[in-house]
């Protein structure tokens, strides 16, 4: 029984070739002892559909639910069939358009086990755009002291990059709910509130990408409503210093501006 369980939520507006780039990008990791969890999130498109239940690979594990209901409810069902079983100690998490590198399972997974005080390890990323070209390296901190202080203003991880110990799920537990895109911040604030440590690989371990959408998606009056309530509700229970109650509301209004305006901030 493999010790680690891979989490990825698809959904009808994720496009066949970007799904079939990141599929293929796990099942071709060097280190292979894994389970692969997939969601279909409501239904998807007929090629998607066609394409990952004809996958002859009996590591995958396929999960159908009716109803569209977000990334964080998808998640969190899927992170509830992942711990039915004891033996599943470390979780990997998965976007449908992102692309895992080869060796990232394996270094990521070799450094869990020989850093057993660190609950959760993301990785360095190079931003890619709809076709695969580049766009930037993205360098995060790496140490849990430095994305401790990181997490006063930003988010510590690229959420696609990470792996953690089943332990942050049942000490901080799941995805909350109550968000709009942000239930991953969310959840690396309670776990840093449980006391939990992180860490980031310094490789570039996942290509992210950033379609035309990405900044429509982030951006929008109830979109950067949302960051500063949650934003918010993070910095009063980590009693953080007063200056990130300003970032954040910065922050908040630059997301309620246009895409194009995000994208220059950004």
């Amino acid at each position: 029984m493999p010790d680690l369980a891979v989490i990825m939520s698809v959904y009808h507006n994720d496009k066949l070739e970007f799904v079939k780039q990141s599929v293929q990008s796990i099942l071709d990791q060097t280190f292979s002892q894994f389970h692969f969890f997939i969601a279909f999130d409501g239904p998807v498109s007929v090629g998607v559909d066609k394409y990952i239940s004809s996958l002859d690979d009996e590591r995958i594990r396929l999960f159908v639910f009716d109803e569209n209901k977000g990334l964080a409810t998808a998640l969190n069902n899927l992170l509830r069939e992942v711990l039915k079983s004891t033996e599943y100690i470390f979780i990997a998490r998965m976007d449908a358009d992102d692309i895992s590198l080869p060796t990232r399972f394996e270094k990521q997974r070799n450094f869990l086990l020989e850093n057993d005080e660190i609950s959760c390890v993301g990785s360095w990323y190079e931003e890619i755009d709809e076709a695969g070209e580049h766009l930037s390296f993205r360098k995060l901190p790496v140490d849990h002291e430095s994305l401790r202080k990181r997490y006063m203003t930003r988010t510590p991880f690229a959420h696609p990059s990470v792996m953690y110990h089943r332990r942050l799920i049942e000490v901080a537990g799941s995805y909350p709910v109550d968000t709009v895109l942000m239930e991953d911040n969310l959840l690396w604030g309670n776990a840093l509130k449980c006391g939990l440590m992180f860490a980031n690989i310094p490789e570039y371990l996942l290509k992210f990408r950033k379609d035309k959408a990405f900044y429509k998606r982030r951006s929008g009056f109830r979109y950067g409503w949302n960051y500063i309530q949650t934003r918010l509700r993070i910095n009063k229970v980590l009693n953080l210093p007063l200056y990130s109650y300003f970032y954040t509301t910065i922050i908040g209004l630059l997301k309620m501006m246009p895409p194009f305006f995000l994208r220059y901030f950004y």
